[in-house]
């Protein structure tokens, strides 16, 4: 059985995944974001960019799953 391979980017480098789900955690170690920013999933089209804690899951089977940017909490996103 083939491994699936989730392609994301986070501030703007790319990873390959292969697990499904992702912990906000994990997206920082992985991205190198310092453990008191804040990690947020680019929203496409209308809409506030979604923040993921530390805790949150995310699903990257689903569409627009891909881009993830650290930020320092209290700033302006994007």
């Amino acid at each position: 059985m083939q491994k699936v391979v989730y392609k994301i980017s986070i501030d703007k480098k790319n990873f390959d995944v292969h697990n499904q789900f992702i912990t906000g955690a994990e997206l920082k170690k992985l991205g190198g974001i310092p453990a008191d920013y804040e990690v947020f999933l680019k929203v496409n089209g209308p809409g506030e960019d979604q923040l993921i804690r530390d805790t949150d899951k995310v699903d990257l089977s689903q569409p627009g799953r891909e881009h993830f940017y650290g930020c320092k909490p209290n700033t302006n996103n994007g």
